[in-house]
């Protein structure tokens, strides 16, 4: 009995030094993995907090373990601990409760005591299936497109998506977040549905060019500064909520659509061939030439002069009260 009781007191400060662990320098994220006692005021042990941690949180540094984690029997939070590759998809699954919300997360970083981010790493696969509500990917980067089948995707904190993004309906593509320090460098859009009627999310200039050309996308949203050497032309019709629309996005926006950050678009010259474009928020810097109807800015600046072909084109043009144009607006 003696020899048995020892075995389980050193298994049980096994576990425990483990979890100790996750708050060093290399630990996974230290803030998620400290589990609060909800039902009671009590004070928890430092022995039951080693335990609880289990249940809370899987720290991996394989495939396989990263997969069943992120299953319906895993935890609300996985946590990488280098590199990963995986030949087939993977499924995120399940409800999983965090600090009484429903919250999952994929943590692909590490970071220190101070919640400084020490490393981070890249989860590659063929494709990722999102269904469980709320996940995000906070930190590193995963290779591969990404399938979401529900709410709240979200795309955290320095993370990045290499490949594109594609929704089940558009209502789950609506409630997608992306932070301004995060990137996502393929197509976001409601799949089975043509890019025409979708957005694109773009960090450079090759992307934006596209996605504002008659190939490219109803709405453009920009994650940084761009900067054009040579005219930027918006082309073709779109429709957006049975209406012809075309939107440019120069800042990112939180949960309650508020604006998080705004961005400045350099070009020496904008030319307008679009029914119903607006520049929203942000800055475009250098001179718009509009060939089309109903240009628009909301919450906008452009820090350049407006031209337009005709006076009718002009009388078209709708600016709200905290919209801005530096130089003229005139008929040339």
């Amino acid at each position: 009995m003696m020899k048995k009781g020892l075995m389980v007191l050193t298994s049980l400060l096994l576990v425990m030094v483990l979890f100790a662990a996750c708050g060093s320098e290399e630990a996974a994220p230290a803030e998620e993995t400290t589990v609060e006692n909800t039902d009671t005021a009590t004070e928890t042990s430092s022995d039951e907090e080693a335990v609880d941690a289990v249940t809370t949180a899987s720290i991996v540094d394989n495939a396989e373990a990263l997969v069943s984690a992120l299953g319906e029997e895993g935890t609300w939070i996985v946590a990488a601990l280098n590199d990963l590759s995986y030949d087939d998809e993977i499924v995120v699954a399940g409800e999983f409760i965090h600090r009484e919300a429903v919250d999952r997360k994929l943590a692909l970083y590490t970071q220190d005591e101070d919640h400084n981010i020490t490393a981070q790493f890249t989860l590659t696969a063929p494709k990722l299936v999102v269904k469980s509500e709320n996940f995000r990917i906070q930190g590193g980067t995963f290779k591969g497109d990404v399938y979401v089948e529900a709410n709240g995707f979200k795309v955290d904190k320095a993370g990045t998506v290499d490949g594109n993004i594609y929704f089940a309906s558009k209502e789950y593509m609506d409630s997608f977040t992306v932070t301004d320090s995060s990137s996502v460098t393929g197509t976001v859009q409601v799949d089975g549905v043509d890019v025409v009627t979708s957005a694109s999310i773009v960090n450079d200039a090759a992307a934006l060019v596209n996605g504002l050309s008659a190939e490219g996308t109803w709405i453009v949203a920009a994650l940084n500064n761009v900067t054009l050497t040579e005219e930027l032309v918006v082309d073709g019709e779109f429709i957006h909520r049975e209406e012809i629309a075309r939107k440019l996005a120069l800042y990112t926006q939180d949960e309650e659509r508020n604006i998080t950050a705004s961005f400045v678009l350099t070009a020496p010259k904008l030319v307008v061939k679009s029914e119903n474009f607006r520049i929203q928020g942000g800055t475009f810097k250098g001179d718009v030439y509009v060939e089309a109807p109903g240009f628009n800015l909301v919450k906008g600046t452009v820090d350049g002069n407006v031209y337009f072909a005709d006076e009718a084109l002009k009388d078209s043009m709708v600016m709200d009260e905290d919209s801005v144009v530096t130089g003229e607006i005139a008929v040339q």
